[in-house]
This record gives C-alpha cells, structure tokens and sequence, in this order.
C-alpha cells in the first residue's frame, strides 16, 4: 500500500512551505567559544520564546520570513550570559548573528549581527591578580 501524499492547502503558493507560514528565510547563529574556552554547558537558544537545538559553532535556524528575536543564555549553576536580539528575516536570505557569554557568571552576554567582544575580561584579569596576590601575601608572610 502506497504512503499517502501531503495534501496541499488552498491558496498555496509552489516553492513555499505548507502550513500556512510563507516563505522561509534562515537566521546563521553563531555560538562563539566552544567547550575549551566558554563553558562546557552549551548556552541555551531560543527564538520568539521557544528553545531550538544549538551546539558551539554556526548553527543555521530556518524560520518563517519576517521579524524574530533570538535569545541565549548560558548556565553553570545558575543562568547568566542573557542576551537577545530582534532581526528581520527576509525571504530566502540567511541573516548572521552572533553570540558569545562572558568570562564571568555576574554579566550579561553579547548577542548581533557581527562577531561580538567577550565581556567580562576585565573582571576576570581582576580576579586572577587578587588570587595571585593573595598567594604571594600568604607565602611572603608565612616565611
């Protein structure tokens, strides 16, 4: 017995998908860093609200054609990194977008349509001098 085949919808348009959406467009998400050098959680996508698969790298999203906003976040422990973005998705056009989280959990993440700057680098050189003063001051003093 044959599979039956997809009906098409009144009114549809050929090279168009079915389901009442129009025309796609592809939104090229990059997730910037990897497991060595970000978090060795994924951060977290979504788009208009609802979560999509997305792995370290350019990820390409297809999504109907019109205005989206694109969301992460990452984790460890607690949520932190937040960052969104609204883009308008022509027809047929992939539209790039950047992501990347901080160095640290206490900032927000970076998110648009060009690579993007890791904030918190800053705090985290802060961070690593007080340590490392800390160290020296403990062994200079307990000598």
């Amino acid at each position: 017995m044959p599979l039956p085949q997809p009906q098409q919808h009144p009114g549809h348009q050929p090279g168009t998908p079915q389901g009442g959406y129009g025309p796609e467009g592809t939104i090229a998400l990059t997730l910037q860093g990897s497991v060595l050098t970000s978090n060795m959680l994924t951060p977290k996508v979504f788009i208009d609200g609802y979560p999509v698969p997305a792995s370290y790298g350019l990820n390409r999203l297809p999504v109907p054609a019109g205005r989206h906003t694109v969301s992460a976040e990452a984790t460890w422990i607690v949520k932190y990194g937040q960052a969104s973005y609204d883009v308008d998705v022509p027809p047929g056009q992939t539209v790039p977008v950047f992501y990347v989280a901080p160095m640290v959990q206490f900032l927000k993440g970076r998110m648009g349509p060009e690579k993007q700057k890791r904030p918190g680098l800053w705090a985290f050189v802060l961070l690593i001098v007080v340590i490392v003063a800390i160290v020296v001051f403990v062994a200079v003093v307990g000598s």
